[in-house]
C-alpha cells in the first residue's frame, strides 16, 4: 500500500505540477515543445526559469520569521514597539535636562550684554533694571520671578556661601540680584551708563545666594 504522502506527491506529478523540483508529465510536454520551437538554446531557458521558480518558493516558505523584541516596565507590562523608544531612557533624558537647564539659563542670559538698563523696566530688549532683568531671563524658562531684588533674595532654595554656587544661581546684594556665570563673575543690568553687563560676583557684599532650577 502506497504511503499518502507518496500518492499525492505522484497525482501532483502526474498532473504537471512541480514537486521538490521535479517536473510532471505536462511539464515535460511543454518542455518538449518548446525544444521543437525554439531549439536547445529555447529548451535551456525554460529548464533555467523553472529552475529559479522553484527555488524562490522554497527559499521564501524556509525563511524565518522576524523575531520580536519584547521590552518589559518595572510592573512586568510589555511596552509596545511604539513606546519603547520614549520609555527606555525616559529617567536619564529628565536627568540631563535637570543638570543642563542652569547652564541654558546662563547661555540665554549672556545674550543680552550690552542692552540698556531702565529704572523699572521689565523688557530684555528695551531695558530693565536689575530685577525686571532676571524676570525676564527667569520667565523665559517657566520660572515667575517678583519685581523685586530684595524679594527675589528671599525666594528659591538657599545655596550659602559661593564655594557652592553653580552657573544660573541668582547672587542678591543689597538693592540689586544678578546672575551667576561661574569662575567668579556675575551677569546683572547695573546701571544706565553700563546697562546689562558681567561684573565680578564679589563687587559688593553678597547678602544670599538663591537657586532656582
Amino acid at each position: 500500500m502506497q504511503d499518502a504522502n507518496f500518492t499525492v506527491k505522484n497525482n501532483k506529478t502526474e498532473e504537471g505540477n512541480s514537486v521538490n523540483g521535479n517536473l510532471g508529465k505536462a511539464n515535460r510536454k511543454v518542455m518538449r515543445r518548446s525544444a521543437l520551437k525554439f531549439g536547445k538554446k529555447g529548451l535551456a531557458l525554460a529548464l533555467a526559469l523553472m529552475s529559479l521558480s522553484v527555488s524562490t518558493a522554497f527559499t521564501a516558505s524556509a525563511s524565518p520569521k522576524e523575531e520580536e523584541l519584547l521590552v518589559f516596565s518595572e510592573e512586568g507590562a510589555i511596552i509596545s514597539q511604539e513606546d519603547q523608544s520614549t520609555t527606555l531612557f525616559s529617567d536619564d533624558v529628565l536627568v540631563g535636562d535637570t543638570v543642563s537647564r542652569s547652564q541654558q539659563i546662563v547661555d540665554y542670559a549672556t545674550q543680552y550684554i550690552g542692552r540698556p538698563y531702565r529704572y523699572g523696566g521689565v523688557s530684555l530688549l528695551h531695558g530693565s533694571d536689575c530685577s525686571g532683568f532676571l524676570m525676564g531671563i527667569f520667565g523665559h524658562f517657566g520660572i515667575g520671578l517678583p519685581h523685586s531684588s530684595a524679594e527675589i533674595g528671599t525666594l528659591g532654595t538657599n545655596v550659602g556661601s559661593l564655594a557652592n554656587a553653580i552657573p544660573g544661581d541668582v547672587l542678591a546684594y543689597a538693592g540689586h540680584v544678578g546672575i551667576y556665570l561661574g569662575n567668579g563673575r556675575m551677569l546683572f543690568a547695573l546701571n544706565s551708563r553700563s546697562g546689562v553687563t558681567i561684573e565680578s560676583a564679589t563687587y559688593k557684599p553678597i547678602k544670599s545666594i538663591r537657586r532656582f532650577v
